[in-house]
C-alpha cells in the first residue's frame, strides 16, 4: 500500500507530537496498531508508554522504538555491542524474524502497562504457547480474522485515534 505524501505528513507530526510528549512528560498512553504482536497485544489496547534509557531494559521487556519515521513496539530479546554501542535485539511476538538492532537514539521507551476492556494489565511473558501461537496467527490471515472477532474491544473497534486527548497511533 502506498501511502500519500499528505498522510505520511501527518503520520509524521503525530510521531513527533507523540516524541516530545514522551520526552516532556515521561510518559505517554497510545493505542496499539498492527499484528506484529499478537496475542501480547491487541489492536486497540491502550499502552502506556515509560521514557527508558537503554540500560534498563531487560531481556522480555516490550519497547516502543522509532524507524524510517515510523513507530514500532516490539519486545526485547537481548542487548547487543555493535561497532557503535550497546543495541537492543527486538522481534514482534508473531514476527518470524528479529529487527535490525535497535539503538540508543531510536529507542523511545518501554510499555509498563496495557489497557483492555477497561482494565489494566501487565505485560505478559511471552512464553513458548504464546510464540506458537503468534507464529500460527502471522501465518494464516484466516484464523488471526477469527482471532481478532473474539477479542474486539467492547465498542467493536480495534484501533483508535486518540487516547483521552493524547496522542496515539
Amino acid at each position: 500500500m502506498i501511502m500519500s505524501e499528505d498522510h505520511q505528513a501527518r503520520e509524521q507530526s503525530r510521531n513527533n507530537l507523540a516524541i516530545e510528549v514522551l520526552n516532556k512528560t515521561g510518559l505517554l498512553r497510545l493505542s496499539a496498531f498492527g499484528y506484529s504482536m499478537l496475542p501480547t497485544l491487541y489492536p486497540g489496547d491502550i499502552l502506556t508508554i515509560r521514557r527508558e534509557p537503554l540500560t534498563a531494559i531487560h531481556s522480555g521487556d516490550v519497547v516502543l522504538y522509532t524507524r524510517g519515521d515510523r513507530f514500532f513496539i516490539h519486545r526485547n530479546l537481548r542487548s547487543v555491542e555493535t561497532a557503535s554501542a550497546r543495541a537492543l535485539v527486538t522481534r514482534g511476538d508473531s514476527m518470524p524474524h528479529e529487527d535490525e538492532p535497535v539503538t540508543p537514539t531510536e529507542l523511545l521507551g518501554r510499555v509498563v502497562n496495557i489497557e483492555r476492556d477497561g482494565e489494566l494489565k501487565s505485560v505478559p511473558p511471552c512464553t513458548l504457547p504464546r510464540r506458537a501461537l503468534g507464529m500460527l496467527l502471522a501465518y494464516s490471515t484466516r484464523l488471526r480474522s477469527i482471532f481478532l472477532d473474539l477479542h474486539k474491544q467492547p465498542n467493536g473497534s480495534t484501533q483508535s485515534e486518540f487516547v483521552s486527548g493524547e496522542m496515539s497511533r
